[in-house]
């Protein structure tokens, strides 16, 4: 029956996928995308589903092409004949109507060919897979420039005429910039322009980073289209997003190859260049389902991103970094006996116990560690002793100059084109993720940690550990310089793999500070930390992010309740409400209570380890940037959770609750406040209630 149904589908899809048969254009159709060739080899794409709310318009000057000697080369004769249509049964991606469009551009002593491959799978009926390659047909070498592998010109249909501070466009852009600033709901406006390049570049600030995540998306009230690279590693590549005058919106992907990185720069005659993989996806509400979708077809390529986390990831944990980087460790253990009887069972040592990074010795500070390594076992067991698991801080790339790594083994650092040692943010040297001696060098220390001082698990940190230079250290023997930056996950996988091997049910927490987490890292850690957002806006929308590519249930972390008396402007204030309402993980790094705030902890932690929403399924039903209030929704075991959010919501105006089923009546608590609200049924899913901040609200269906 199975087969049958196939067969069917496919029939419908191939009658759909037709070929143009006007003289002027080639065009490509399946259930829910079309795409449209002119003659020159310009194309249009459309989303189907978006019906009269098409936010894709035709731009005959944003589109692929090459710029070769200097030239734009995106005029390319479609030979008509050469088009090619079938279905196929695709390695990575499954079943797929496949398009290949081929065209000839000639001026002067400039001929090019170019093939684009097409594919709409099956599974991903709202995507569009994209690759491309040129070939010189002409006599001469050839110099590439810039390579446009992917781009689209979108238009709102709604009101040029925004309130301020409001947008008809909004944006996630998962380019790296500067500490503090959003990267998951930026509002559009004329001017508007960011690089995303994922290579190493400078911030405003003079900060050199790289990496991040490849992905752009741009969506209004009523869908959204989100482009991706859709590489196995990182790439050298960029994915600039510019709003216009006139509103309009220019997105791509774009290759730069350099010569000095070992990118194919020339092309001899008959040779060809082939661009990155790249992906056309679309969707309503918010960022979202394309990151779902994305996270997706990343792992149909072998990028095997977990959906779900290990039990011990969810637990509630504290760490020391409230202290600082002068901790005592009579500090810790004071406040140990109040975190057991809050609930708390894991307790983290976080930034200032080792001496040089690289090193990773102990700290011989009077307080902390000046018996050495044998002080650092005697306070794992004692904290273990306590009834506290516990994981340890550390930055795995970084080096400092005054290591004794950096003065017996400074063959194992990323080293740059002028033979010097070039410097993160802090100021230290990196590793090399592509010298095997460096990654064995990692493992020894991981297996320090946990073997035979007996930790529990690590957090991986710091901005660093985004992307490391090209390395040009000819000890290493790159292929390309690239190999470094390349290669970042493997760090990643060596910490996972060894922490496998040595200490069963150990956890690797990640945090990049402030920096979207690349999806090349994902597969090698449980818990992904909200990393750095400095308000609790921020908070949620990078929760719902890491919800969105990874697994509706996994683990991600709040990134620290700290009581307001506390706080210095890192991380955010006390909000247990956003951590609970959006599934997340609860944590925090204060150091002292008064009585009123260790019941408000006590109370929240409790919530947290009775209610377990940070392993049910966040759902979801809301637009992060255009409904309000703002909601999100985690479901378990048939009942909903709502998390809304609003400076102040007047209970004159309706909140939609989605979700409900039809016929069914619904007994709604609040649950923050602990009052029973009047009962809503799923006929008419409708509340009014007034609440300032955030509401958390129980739905259960009645008699259950």
């Amino acid at each position: 029956m199975k087969t049958v149904l196939l067969k069917i589908y496919f029939t419908l899809i191939a009658s759909l996928a037709t070929l143009g048969v006007g003289a002027q254009s080639v065009d490509f159709n399946s259930e829910h995308i079309q795409i449209r060739f002119d003659s020159n080899f310009n194309r249009d794409i459309n989303w189907l589903d978006a019906e009269g709310n098409r936010l894709t318009y035709y731009d005959p000057e944003i589109q692929e092409g090459i710029v070769v000697n200097g030239r734009l080369c995106k005029s390319f004769k479609i030979d008509r004949d050469r088009v090619v249509r079938k279905l196929v049964d695709h390695s990575e991606f499954g079943k797929c109507v496949q398009m290949v469009v081929s065209g000839i551009y000639t001026d002067q002593d400039l001929s090019l060919q170019k093939t684009t491959t097409i594919l709409f799978p099956k599974d991903f009926n709202n995507s569009a897979i994209f690759e491309t390659s040129y070939r010189n047909l002409g006599n001469q070498k050839i110099r590439i420039d810039t390579v446009y592998s992917q781009r689209v010109a979108l238009k709102s249909n709604e009101s040029l005429a925004v309130e301020k501070g409001k947008y008809n466009l909004v944006s996630f852009q998962g380019g790296v910039n500067e500490w503090g600033s959003d990267y998951a709901v930026i509002g559009l406006e004329p001017g508007f322009s960011q690089h995303n390049s994922q290579g190493m570049h400078p911030t405003a600030k003079g900060e050199i980073i790289g990496g991040g995540m490849p992905f752009i998306d741009v969506w209004g009230k009523n869908m959204g289209v989100a482009l991706a690279h859709l590489g196995k590693q990182p790439e050298w590549v960029s994915l600039p997003v510019r709003m216009d005058v006139d509103n309009t919106v220019d997105m791509g992907i774009t290759e730069i190859p350099e010569e000095r990185l070992g990118l194919k720069k020339w092309l001899s005659p008959n040779e060809v260049y082939t661009t990155v993989m790249t992906t056309v996806i679309f969707h309503k509400l918010d960022y979202y389902n394309a990151l779902n979708t994305y996270g997706n077809l990343l792992r149909k390529r072998g990028v095997n991103i977990p959906r779900s986390s290990p039990e011990a990831a969810y637990e509630p944990y504290w760490k020391s970094w409230g202290f600082e980087l002068d901790f005592t460790l009579d500090e810790i253990y004071g406040i140990l006996p109040e975190l057991k009887d809050m609930g708390i069972k894991v307790a983290n040592l976080d930034d200032g116990w080792f001496d040089y990074y690289g090193d990773w010795e102990v700290n011989k500070a009077i307080g902390k560690f000046p018996g050495g390594r044998q002080d650092m076992v005697k306070f794992v067991d004692r904290v273990h002793q306590e009834g506290f698991k516990t994981n340890l801080w550390w930055y795995p790339l970084g080096v400092s100059a005054e290591s004794q790594l950096a003065k017996n083994h400074s063959e194992y650092l990323v080293m740059d084109g002028a033979g010097t040692y070039p410097v993160d943010a802090r100021g230290l040297y990196q590793l090399c993720p592509a010298y095997d001696p460096a990654m064995k060098h990692v493992e020894n220390l991981v297996k320090r940690f946990v073997v035979d001082w007996d930790y529990d698990g690590l957090y991986s940190d710091t901005r660093g550990l985004s992307a490391v230079p090209p390395c040009f250290n000819v000890v290493h023997d790159h292929a390309t310089p690239l190999e470094s930056f390349q290669r970042v996950p493997k760090v990643f996988e060596v910490i996972k793999s060894t922490l496998d091997k040595y200490k069963k049910h150990s956890i690797h927490e990640v945090c990049i500070c402030a920096v979207p987490h690349s999806p090349y890292n994902m597969p090698y850690y449980d818990i992904a930390n909200a990393s750095d957002p400095i308000n609790s806006l921020q908070t949620r929308r990078r929760i719902k992010v890491e919800k969105a590519i990874h697994g509706p249930a996994y683990a991600v972390g709040d990134c620290y309740q700290v009581p307001e008396d506390e706080w210095s402007g890192f991380s955010v204030p006390q909000d247990f409400e956003s951590a609970m309402g959006t599934g997340a993980q609860v944590t925090t790094f204060y150091t002292d209570l008064d009585l009123e705030q260790q019941m408000d902890w006590k109370r929240w932690v409790k919530e947290y380890n009775e209610k377990k929403l940070s392993s049910a399924t966040y759902t979801n039903l809301y637009d992060i940037a255009f409904d309000r209030p703002e909601v999100h929704v985690v479901e378990k075991e048939g009942q909903l959770f709502y998390g809304l959010y609003a400076d102040l919501w007047s209970k004159v105006d309706s909140i939609e609750l989605r979700g409900l089923r039809k016929g069914v009546n619904y007994e709604v608590y609040d649950y923050a406040n602990n009052r029973k609200m009047a009962n809503v049924h799923g006929d008419s899913p409708y509340i009014n209630i007034g609440f300032r901040d955030h509401l958390l609200i129980q739905v259960v269906p009645e008699n259950k």
